[in-house]
């Protein structure tokens, strides 16, 4: 479960990476006009859609649209904005007592770096697991990650999970607010930073 900013989603991972199905809402329309993110309009769009969105992640991966067929609940706890985090970690935390399932906090930046990890195979048939021999990440550590994620933008040398050393960063606006301001002064849409 992501609500880390201005955008909800959900998907379901089987163990080996293997994305079964996923599902988002986005924000864009509702944050355009204000030329970047509002967080309490961010807070009020994630509570109206996350339901919505797990559900259909669920659906999206072939499961009966309950939490019994997940192992475990993951979910972002940050960074990101500190009210949205919290609508995904409630819904979450409840989920995991409702089901009895545990509760795996995710770090929003380290999801991203390894992400490049999660293993590439050109098998099409991810609902047969015996299909997968073997857990074979893309891109073995050390590697270098270049991360432009919200307010972060980093390059960071991967020695291995939890192992990062920032290599350098920027120093004031995120990316996002930059593509933001540029547009403005170009009389673009903004909002899609």
């Amino acid at each position: 479960i992501e609500s880390s900013c201005d955008d909800t989603g959900a998907a379901i991972v089987r163990s080996d990476g293997t994305i079964l199905g996923e599902a988002l809402a986005s924000q864009n329309e509702i944050h355009e006009e204000w030329g970047g993110v509002v967080p309490g309009l961010a807070k009020t769009a994630h509570e109206q859609q996350i339901d919505n969105v797990i559900q259909q992640a669920l659906q999206n991966a072939g499961m009966s649209e309950s939490m019994e067929e997940v192992d475990a609940i993951g979910v972002t706890v940050g960074p990101g904005l500190e009210i949205c985090l919290r609508v995904g970690c409630e819904r979450a935390k409840e989920l995991a007592i409702r089901y009895n399932k545990p509760f795996v906090g995710v770090h929003h930046l380290e999801a991203h770096i390894l992400m490049a990890r999660l293993p590439v195979t050109s098998d099409s048939n991810k609902d047969d697991i015996s299909t997968t021999t073997t857990y074979e990440p893309s891109i073995p550590f050390p590697f270098l990650a270049l991360l432009v994620s919200g307010g972060h933008c980093q390059l960071l040398h991967c020695q291995g999970i939890g192992q990062y050393t920032i290599l350098g960063g920027t120093l004031d606006d995120s990316l996002g607010e930059a593509y933001d301001k540029t547009a403005r002064l170009l009389g673009l849409p903004v909002g899609g930073g």
